[in-house]
């Protein structure tokens, strides 16, 4: 759902009819995994994507055709010579895998998975969508749509419908995107976070970039320093939150999870110091500490308690990837980059020195194969 915002903003400003494409299945490599989208109006490509640009021209074309009497999946086949969509007709992919896109139309209403999803994102909530992209030709495009608090939503029913609201539930407890046989149909069960949380400390000229930076991620980024709202408003104007608070407080005027990205780019030694002991026993995702090594080490030697070997675990500093970074957009760069890593549980490595496939998506339960 990386691309909802932008999708949902195309569907307000344009008019309809609208087809939606969606990513439902990937063998093989993809630049894209199940769940990317893209949204066409009858004027074209309106927003998202599902590919790297190698299949948005074809399925544009054939959009509103393939689905004048209700959804269509579209197979696009690269681990030949030649790449072939399901007609036979060929064309030049960049990728070794095979590519399964739904297209359907893409109304408001009752059955509408990117307003549920986006209304969850906007409370903070994990939803599951879960369709059904082959079956029963009844049964293409069945959703069923369920938030972590319990709402449900869709017209998925029967052993179809009780074996889907079976996976969903599933998927929400281990946040894990798949696409497979259930009940005798093929799903994608796609999880849907809110979206990451980045806290930055500090107003200096190099918060900017990583705000913006973040922040053109789809993350929700907050700005913590000791100086007049106003005045960070004004400065980092990409920001979703900012915060006027000093160091000692600052921790008691944020709401902090365990989804928490947390940076410390204050330049101040006594003010990282007090964030440090504020932070460091709260487990968030992820806590950085921007400066060399041996300055983290002297704030750590200044706390008055010895932090665990946990906390000391979650600590990431210097913060940022080794990209030799210089300035302030760069520095930025590796900083975004190891959040990303992170939030990928990924380690930030050469992807050439990756010997599992770039995009890797969870199976579907065992169980569901039979």
């Amino acid at each position: 759902m990386k691309d909802l915002d932008a999708i949902l903003r195309a569907r307000e400003r344009s008019r309809g009819p609208w087809v939606l494409a969606t990513v439902v299945a990937v063998s093989g490599s993809s630049y894209r995994k199940p769940g990317a989208r893209m949204l066409m109006g009858e004027d074209g490509w309106l927003a998202g994507g599902v590919s790297g640009g190698c299949l948005e021209a074809d399925i544009v074309r054939k959009a509103f055709f393939w689905t004048s009497s209700g959804p269509r999946v579209l197979r696009y086949d690269s681990t030949g010579e030649g790449a072939e969509d399901e007609g036979g007709l060929s064309f030049a992919l960049g990728c070794n895998g095979v590519v399964d896109v739904m297209l359907e139309r893409c109304e408001p209403g009752p059955l509408d998975a990117l307003a549920f999803a986006d209304e969850a994102r906007r409370q903070g909530r994990r939803a599951v969508v879960a369709t059904v992209y082959q079956g029963p030709a009844s049964a293409l495009g069945t959703r069923l749509m369920i938030r972590d608090d319990g709402l449900e939503a869709g017209d998925a029913s029967g052993a179809l419908g009780d074996a889907m609201r079976e996976a969903a539930r599933e998927a929400l407890a281990v946040g894990h995107t798949w696409s497979g046989p259930c009940a005798g149909a093929d799903v994608l069960v796609e999880v849907v976070e809110p979206p990451h949380s980045l806290v930055v400390f500090g107003s200096g000229f190099d918060v900017a970039p990583v705000v913006t930076q973040a922040a053109g991620l789809g993350w929700h980024v907050t700005v913590v320093a000791d100086r007049p709202a106003p005045t960070l408003r004004r400065r980092f104007p990409l920001a979703h939150a900012v915060v006027s608070a000093k160091a000692g407080a600052a921790g008691d005027a944020l709401s902090l999870s365990s989804r928490t990205l947390a940076v410390l780019m204050t330049h101040s030694l006594p003010q990282d110091r007090e964030l440090l002991a504020a932070l460091l026993p709260r487990r968030l995702r992820y806590l950085g500490v921007l400066g060399p090594r041996s300055r983290t080490e002297r704030l750590l030697e200044g706390l008055a308690f010895t932090p665990t070997a946990a906390q000391l675990e979650a600590l990431h500093a210097p913060v940022g990837l080794d990209l030799g970074a210089e300035g302030a957009e760069e520095i930025a760069l590796s900083i975004v980059a190891e959040l990303q890593a992170v939030v990928a549980d990924r380690a930030g490595g050469k992807l050439r020195d990756r010997r599992a496939p770039i995009h890797t998506v969870a199976p579907p339960p065992a169980r569901r194969l039979a």
